[in-house]
Protein backbone atom coordinates (compact mmCIF):
# COMPACT_ATOMS: atom_id res chain seq x y z
CA UNK A 1 0.00 0.00 0.00
CA UNK A 2 1.30 3.12 -1.19
CA UNK A 3 -0.09 6.65 -1.04
CA UNK A 4 -0.23 7.18 -4.48
CA UNK A 5 -2.21 3.47 -5.08
CA UNK A 6 -5.24 4.28 -5.96
CA UNK A 7 -9.06 3.38 -3.78
CA UNK A 8 -12.68 3.05 -4.19
CA UNK A 9 -15.65 2.46 -2.40
CA UNK A 10 -17.65 -0.58 -2.93
CA UNK A 11 -21.26 0.87 -4.33
CA UNK A 12 -24.69 0.25 -2.44
CA UNK A 13 -22.67 0.16 0.92
CA UNK A 14 -23.48 3.20 2.83
CA UNK A 15 -23.04 2.91 6.56
CA UNK A 16 -24.71 6.21 9.10
CA UNK A 17 -21.99 7.04 11.52
CA UNK A 18 -22.51 5.79 15.23
CA UNK A 19 -20.61 8.42 17.23
CA UNK A 20 -21.53 7.28 20.33
CA UNK A 21 -20.62 3.43 19.86
CA UNK A 22 -17.32 4.47 18.60
CA UNK A 23 -16.24 6.32 21.26
CA UNK A 24 -17.34 4.36 24.04
CA UNK A 25 -16.68 0.83 22.40
CA UNK A 26 -14.51 0.99 19.95
CA UNK A 27 -12.14 4.24 20.78
CA UNK A 28 -10.25 2.32 23.58
CA UNK A 29 -9.09 -0.37 21.77
CA UNK A 30 -8.95 0.89 18.11
CA UNK A 31 -7.36 3.96 18.89
CA UNK A 32 -7.83 7.51 17.73
CA UNK A 33 -6.12 6.89 14.62
CA UNK A 34 -8.45 3.90 13.23
CA UNK A 35 -11.83 5.98 14.43
CA UNK A 36 -10.24 8.87 12.99
CA UNK A 37 -9.91 6.90 9.99
CA UNK A 38 -13.17 5.43 9.80
CA UNK A 39 -15.69 8.58 10.36
CA UNK A 40 -13.21 10.14 7.56
CA UNK A 41 -13.94 7.33 4.99
CA UNK A 42 -17.90 6.95 6.04
CA UNK A 43 -18.38 11.28 5.70
CA UNK A 44 -16.16 10.89 2.52
CA UNK A 45 -18.42 7.95 1.19
CA UNK A 46 -19.20 8.39 -2.37
CA UNK A 47 -21.01 5.12 -3.63
CA UNK A 48 -18.26 3.60 -5.80
CA UNK A 49 -18.48 7.41 -8.41
CA UNK A 50 -15.02 7.52 -8.30
CA UNK A 51 -11.28 6.64 -7.98
CA UNK A 52 -9.16 8.39 -4.44
CA UNK A 53 -5.28 7.93 -3.77
CA UNK A 54 -4.72 7.23 -0.14
CA UNK A 55 -2.58 10.35 -0.19
CA UNK A 56 -6.23 12.51 -0.38
CA UNK A 57 -6.59 10.76 3.36
CA UNK A 58 -2.94 11.20 4.63
CA UNK A 59 -3.36 15.01 3.71
CA UNK A 60 -6.89 15.54 5.25
CA UNK A 61 -5.55 12.94 8.31
CA UNK A 62 -1.95 14.83 8.79
CA UNK A 63 -0.71 11.26 9.25
CA UNK A 64 1.75 9.33 7.41
CA UNK A 65 1.28 6.31 5.73
CA UNK A 66 2.30 4.14 8.15
CA UNK A 67 -0.13 5.09 10.57
CA UNK A 68 -2.75 4.97 7.79
CA UNK A 69 -1.57 1.49 7.47
CA UNK A 70 -2.00 0.70 11.04
CA UNK A 71 -5.52 2.41 11.39
CA UNK A 72 -6.66 -0.30 8.22
CA UNK A 73 -5.24 -3.20 10.31
CA UNK A 74 -7.34 -2.03 13.29
CA UNK A 75 -10.22 -1.32 11.49
CA UNK A 76 -10.33 -4.79 9.85
CA UNK A 77 -9.45 -6.85 12.74
CA UNK A 78 -12.68 -5.39 14.53
CA UNK A 79 -14.60 -6.01 11.80
CA UNK A 80 -15.92 -2.20 11.17
CA UNK A 81 -13.84 -2.67 7.15
CA UNK A 82 -13.43 -5.04 4.77
CA UNK A 83 -10.53 -4.18 2.77
CA UNK A 84 -9.94 -6.01 -0.68
CA UNK A 85 -7.45 -5.50 -3.05
CA UNK A 86 -7.78 -5.79 -7.07
CA UNK A 87 -4.89 -5.76 -9.67
CA UNK A 88 -5.90 -2.33 -10.43
CA UNK A 89 -6.98 -0.82 -6.40
CA UNK A 90 -8.13 -1.54 -3.41
CA UNK A 91 -11.52 -1.43 -2.58
CA UNK A 92 -12.99 -0.66 0.69
CA UNK A 93 -16.53 -2.12 2.01
CA UNK A 94 -17.54 -0.38 5.26
CA UNK A 95 -19.47 -1.75 8.62
CA UNK A 96 -21.58 -0.67 10.62
CA UNK A 97 -20.26 -0.16 14.62
CA UNK A 98 -22.08 -2.66 16.55
CA UNK A 99 -24.07 -1.09 19.40
CA UNK A 100 -23.73 -1.30 22.59
CA UNK A 101 -25.54 -4.59 23.75
CA UNK A 102 -24.00 -6.66 20.46
CA UNK A 103 -20.67 -5.60 21.60
CA UNK A 104 -20.80 -6.46 24.80
CA UNK A 105 -22.63 -9.44 24.29
CA UNK A 106 -20.09 -10.60 22.59
CA UNK A 107 -16.91 -11.90 25.28
CA UNK A 108 -13.64 -10.93 23.13
CA UNK A 109 -14.98 -7.66 22.37
CA UNK A 110 -15.74 -7.41 26.17
CA UNK A 111 -12.55 -8.77 27.56
CA UNK A 112 -10.56 -6.31 25.31
CA UNK A 113 -12.65 -3.46 26.42
CA UNK A 114 -12.21 -3.98 30.17
CA UNK A 115 -8.23 -4.46 30.00
CA UNK A 116 -8.56 -1.06 28.24
CA UNK A 117 -10.88 0.97 30.77
CA UNK A 118 -11.28 -1.51 33.71
CA UNK A 119 -14.65 -3.69 34.72
CA UNK A 120 -15.92 -1.11 36.71
CA UNK A 121 -16.02 1.23 33.67
CA UNK A 122 -17.77 -1.72 31.38
CA UNK A 123 -20.41 -2.86 33.82
CA UNK A 124 -21.36 0.81 34.02
CA UNK A 125 -22.57 0.06 30.17
CA UNK A 126 -24.14 -2.94 30.21
CA UNK A 127 -27.42 -3.10 29.23
CA UNK A 128 -29.29 -4.73 32.21
CA UNK A 129 -33.17 -5.89 32.47
CA UNK A 130 -35.24 -5.52 35.75
CA UNK A 131 -35.32 -8.44 37.72
CA UNK A 132 -39.30 -10.08 37.22
CA UNK A 133 -39.62 -8.39 34.02
CA UNK A 134 -40.82 -11.09 31.73
CA UNK A 135 -40.12 -11.15 27.62
CA UNK A 136 -43.73 -11.60 25.93
CA UNK A 137 -42.59 -10.88 22.16
CA UNK A 138 -43.81 -12.90 19.93
CA UNK A 139 -41.82 -14.61 17.43
CA UNK A 140 -41.33 -14.36 13.98
CA UNK A 141 -42.89 -17.91 13.31
CA UNK A 142 -45.46 -17.28 15.90
CA UNK A 143 -46.64 -13.90 13.29
CA UNK A 144 -45.31 -15.17 9.67
CA UNK A 145 -47.15 -18.62 9.66
CA UNK A 146 -48.22 -18.78 5.44
CA UNK A 147 -43.78 -18.74 4.91
CA UNK A 148 -43.52 -22.44 3.63
CA UNK A 149 -39.36 -21.74 3.36
CA UNK A 150 -36.71 -21.58 6.01
CA UNK A 151 -35.16 -17.51 6.76
CA UNK A 152 -31.64 -17.38 5.46
CA UNK A 153 -29.74 -16.54 8.29
CA UNK A 154 -27.89 -13.42 8.00
CA UNK A 155 -23.90 -13.21 8.69
CA UNK A 156 -23.39 -10.94 11.08
CA UNK A 157 -19.90 -9.52 12.53
CA UNK A 158 -19.94 -10.97 15.84
CA UNK A 159 -16.98 -13.60 17.08
CA UNK A 160 -18.88 -17.17 17.33
CA UNK A 161 -16.67 -18.35 20.62
CA UNK A 162 -19.30 -20.02 23.09
CA UNK A 163 -17.32 -18.94 25.94
CA UNK A 164 -20.05 -19.50 28.36
CA UNK A 165 -19.85 -23.47 27.37
CA UNK A 166 -16.17 -23.02 27.75
CA UNK A 167 -16.21 -22.29 30.92
CA UNK A 168 -18.77 -24.30 32.26
CA UNK A 169 -16.75 -26.91 30.94
CA UNK A 170 -13.65 -25.42 32.81
CA UNK A 171 -15.50 -25.75 36.01
CA UNK A 172 -16.92 -29.52 35.74
CA UNK A 173 -13.02 -30.32 35.04
CA UNK A 174 -11.45 -28.15 37.55
CA UNK A 175 -9.66 -25.96 35.15
CA UNK A 176 -8.74 -22.14 35.96
CA UNK A 177 -7.45 -19.45 34.08
CA UNK A 178 -4.08 -17.71 34.86
CA UNK A 179 -4.99 -14.44 33.50
CA UNK A 180 -8.78 -14.91 32.51
CA UNK A 181 -8.68 -11.53 30.41
CA UNK A 182 -5.25 -12.27 28.36
CA UNK A 183 -6.15 -15.69 28.15
CA UNK A 184 -9.90 -15.18 26.26
CA UNK A 185 -8.26 -13.27 23.91
CA UNK A 186 -5.53 -15.93 23.25
CA UNK A 187 -8.01 -18.28 23.45
CA UNK A 188 -9.88 -16.61 20.58
CA UNK A 189 -6.82 -16.20 18.31
CA UNK A 190 -6.08 -19.82 18.50
CA UNK A 191 -9.62 -20.35 17.81
CA UNK A 192 -9.64 -18.27 14.61
CA UNK A 193 -6.14 -19.07 13.44
CA UNK A 194 -6.72 -22.69 13.30
CA UNK A 195 -10.35 -22.81 12.46
CA UNK A 196 -11.75 -24.40 15.74
CA UNK A 197 -15.14 -24.60 16.70
CA UNK A 198 -15.21 -23.57 21.14
CA UNK A 199 -15.67 -27.19 22.12
CA UNK A 200 -12.36 -28.22 19.82
CA UNK A 201 -10.90 -24.85 21.44
CA UNK A 202 -11.71 -26.56 24.87
CA UNK A 203 -10.41 -30.07 24.30
CA UNK A 204 -7.03 -28.87 23.14
CA UNK A 205 -6.92 -26.53 26.46
CA UNK A 206 -7.32 -29.27 28.48
CA UNK A 207 -5.29 -31.42 26.86
CA UNK A 208 -2.15 -28.83 27.33
CA UNK A 209 -2.85 -27.12 30.82
CA UNK A 210 -0.37 -27.10 33.34
CA UNK A 211 -1.53 -28.30 36.67
CA UNK A 212 -5.02 -27.08 35.83
CA UNK A 213 -3.50 -24.21 34.51
CA UNK A 214 -4.97 -22.89 30.56
CA UNK A 215 -1.42 -22.11 28.95
CA UNK A 216 -2.45 -20.18 25.59
CA UNK A 217 1.32 -21.08 24.78
CA UNK A 218 1.54 -24.79 24.49
CA UNK A 219 -1.96 -25.11 22.53
CA UNK A 220 -0.28 -23.21 20.12
CA UNK A 221 2.27 -25.87 20.25
CA UNK A 222 0.47 -28.71 19.81
CA UNK A 223 -1.14 -27.25 17.18
CA UNK A 224 1.60 -26.60 15.22
CA UNK A 225 3.05 -30.29 16.55
CA UNK A 226 0.56 -31.53 13.21
CA UNK A 227 2.98 -29.68 10.64
CA UNK A 228 6.24 -31.35 12.27
CA UNK A 229 5.55 -34.85 12.78
CA UNK A 230 7.98 -37.08 10.61
CA UNK A 231 7.12 -40.32 9.22
CA UNK A 232 7.71 -43.67 11.50
CA UNK A 233 9.78 -44.95 8.55
CA UNK A 234 12.74 -42.48 9.68
CA UNK A 235 13.28 -43.74 12.43
CA UNK A 236 15.07 -46.83 14.10
CA UNK A 237 12.70 -49.60 15.93
CA UNK A 238 14.32 -48.18 19.72
CA UNK A 239 13.35 -44.28 18.64
CA UNK A 240 9.74 -45.71 17.39
CA UNK A 241 9.17 -46.94 20.85
CA UNK A 242 10.41 -44.17 22.38
CA UNK A 243 8.13 -41.52 20.31
CA UNK A 244 5.28 -43.82 20.94
CA UNK A 245 5.98 -43.91 24.89
CA UNK A 246 6.49 -40.19 25.28
CA UNK A 247 3.13 -39.59 23.14
CA UNK A 248 0.86 -41.98 25.41
CA UNK A 249 1.80 -40.82 28.71
CA UNK A 250 2.33 -37.63 30.45
CA UNK A 251 5.87 -36.01 31.21
CA UNK A 252 5.28 -36.96 35.36
CA UNK A 253 4.00 -40.16 34.64
CA UNK A 254 7.09 -41.42 31.78
CA UNK A 255 9.66 -39.87 34.25
CA UNK A 256 7.78 -42.26 37.17
CA UNK A 257 8.48 -45.01 34.72
CA UNK A 258 12.03 -44.48 34.33
CA UNK A 259 12.54 -44.06 38.19
CA UNK A 260 10.08 -47.01 39.20
CA UNK A 261 13.21 -49.19 36.84
CA UNK A 262 15.96 -47.39 39.06
CA UNK A 263 14.21 -48.16 42.29
CA UNK A 264 13.81 -44.28 42.89
CA UNK A 265 11.33 -41.93 43.21
CA UNK A 266 10.27 -38.31 41.66
CA UNK A 267 11.63 -35.45 43.73
CA UNK A 268 9.57 -32.37 44.68
CA UNK A 269 12.21 -30.68 42.68
CA UNK A 270 12.27 -32.43 39.83
CA UNK A 271 8.07 -31.99 39.79
CA UNK A 272 9.20 -28.16 39.60
CA UNK A 273 11.46 -28.46 37.25
CA UNK A 274 8.56 -30.32 34.88
CA UNK A 275 6.73 -27.13 35.21
CA UNK A 276 8.85 -25.05 34.45
CA UNK A 277 9.78 -26.80 31.01
CA UNK A 278 5.82 -26.90 30.64
CA UNK A 279 5.58 -23.03 30.81
CA UNK A 280 8.56 -22.61 28.81
CA UNK A 281 5.51 -24.27 25.87
CA UNK A 282 7.28 -27.82 25.85
CA UNK A 283 4.80 -30.37 25.14
CA UNK A 284 4.98 -33.81 27.76
CA UNK A 285 6.15 -35.34 24.76
CA UNK A 286 8.50 -33.28 23.92
CA UNK A 287 9.73 -33.14 27.63
CA UNK A 288 9.74 -36.94 28.45
CA UNK A 289 12.64 -36.95 25.48
CA UNK A 290 14.54 -34.48 26.95
CA UNK A 291 14.05 -36.70 30.54
CA UNK A 292 15.31 -39.93 28.89
CA UNK A 293 18.06 -38.59 27.03
CA UNK A 294 19.46 -36.11 30.38
CA UNK A 295 19.15 -39.32 32.58
CA UNK A 296 20.51 -41.60 30.12
CA UNK A 297 23.64 -39.53 29.57
CA UNK A 298 23.95 -38.40 33.33
CA UNK A 299 23.68 -42.44 34.54
CA UNK A 300 21.78 -41.19 37.29
CA UNK A 301 18.59 -41.81 38.97
CA UNK A 302 18.28 -38.08 39.34
CA UNK A 303 17.40 -35.65 36.50
CA UNK A 304 19.97 -33.21 36.26
CA UNK A 305 18.53 -29.69 36.05
CA UNK A 306 21.66 -27.52 34.52
CA UNK A 307 22.17 -30.48 31.68
CA UNK A 308 18.19 -30.61 31.21
CA UNK A 309 17.82 -27.01 30.86
CA UNK A 310 20.72 -26.70 28.59
CA UNK A 311 19.20 -29.15 26.20
CA UNK A 312 15.43 -26.91 26.67
CA UNK A 313 17.20 -24.05 25.46
CA UNK A 314 18.68 -25.61 22.65
CA UNK A 315 15.02 -26.95 21.63
CA UNK A 316 13.51 -23.52 22.48
CA UNK A 317 15.55 -21.73 19.52
CA UNK A 318 15.12 -24.47 17.33
CA UNK A 319 11.45 -24.47 18.20
CA UNK A 320 11.28 -28.58 18.50
CA UNK A 321 7.31 -28.99 18.56
CA UNK A 322 6.89 -33.03 18.94
CA UNK A 323 8.64 -35.91 19.97
CA UNK A 324 9.72 -36.98 16.60
CA UNK A 325 11.88 -33.36 16.46
CA UNK A 326 13.09 -34.16 19.58
CA UNK A 327 14.87 -37.39 18.84
CA UNK A 328 15.39 -36.65 15.63
CA UNK A 329 17.35 -33.42 16.71
CA UNK A 330 19.24 -36.07 19.13
CA UNK A 331 19.90 -38.06 16.93
CA UNK A 332 21.91 -35.24 15.10
CA UNK A 333 23.64 -34.67 18.05
CA UNK A 334 24.92 -37.97 18.85
CA UNK A 335 26.36 -38.18 15.05
CA UNK A 336 28.39 -35.11 15.50
CA UNK A 337 29.88 -36.50 18.84
CA UNK A 338 30.42 -39.90 17.34
CA UNK A 339 31.76 -38.52 14.26
CA UNK A 340 34.43 -36.43 16.31
CA UNK A 341 35.15 -39.73 18.50
CA UNK A 342 35.71 -41.46 15.19
CA UNK A 343 38.78 -38.91 14.57
CA UNK A 344 40.44 -39.74 18.20
CA UNK A 345 39.22 -43.74 18.26
CA UNK A 346 43.55 -44.55 17.89
CA UNK A 347 44.48 -43.20 20.58
CA UNK A 348 41.92 -44.57 22.65
CA UNK A 349 42.69 -48.13 21.99
CA UNK A 350 46.33 -49.13 22.24
CA UNK A 351 47.71 -50.81 19.21
CA UNK A 352 49.81 -53.28 21.33
CA UNK A 353 46.73 -54.61 23.03
CA UNK A 354 44.88 -55.27 19.81
CA UNK A 355 47.85 -57.11 18.67
CA UNK A 356 48.34 -59.36 21.45
CA UNK A 357 44.66 -60.57 21.55
CA UNK A 358 44.81 -61.37 18.28
CA UNK A 359 47.70 -63.74 19.07
CA UNK A 360 45.65 -65.68 22.40
CA UNK A 361 42.33 -64.76 22.23
CA UNK A 362 39.48 -67.06 21.74
CA UNK A 363 36.72 -66.67 19.22
CA UNK A 364 34.61 -65.40 21.97
CA UNK A 365 37.09 -63.65 23.83
CA UNK A 366 38.12 -61.77 20.54
CA UNK A 367 33.82 -60.95 20.36
CA UNK A 368 34.02 -59.69 23.90
CA UNK A 369 37.39 -57.04 23.33
CA UNK A 370 34.98 -55.42 20.21
CA UNK A 371 31.93 -55.25 22.33
CA UNK A 372 34.59 -53.55 24.82
CA UNK A 373 35.87 -51.43 21.82
CA UNK A 374 32.04 -50.59 20.69
CA UNK A 375 31.60 -49.19 24.49
CA UNK A 376 35.02 -47.40 24.97
CA UNK A 377 33.63 -45.46 21.95
CA UNK A 378 30.61 -44.66 23.36
CA UNK A 379 31.70 -43.25 26.31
Amino acid sequence: MKPIDNFSYLRHNKVFLDSASLTQLYFPIVGGDAVALYQYLVHFFDDGAKEHKFSEILNHLQFGMRRLEEAFVMLTAVDLLVLYQTREKYLLKLQPALGNEAFLNNPIYRRLLEQRIGDVAVEEMLLKIPDGARDISKKFSDVFTDIDHPMLQQKDNQIHFDLDSFQRLMQRDGLRFKDEKKDVIELYNIAERFSLNWFDTYTLAKETAINAVISPKRMQARRKQARSEQSSNQFSQKEQIIVREAKQTSAKDFLMKIKKSRHAVVTKSEEKLLEDLANMSFLDEVISVMLLYTLDKTKSANVNKPYIMKLANDFAYQQVASAEEAVLKLRSFAERKNGQKKKSAKSNIPEWTEKEYKQVATAEETAKLEELKRSMLED
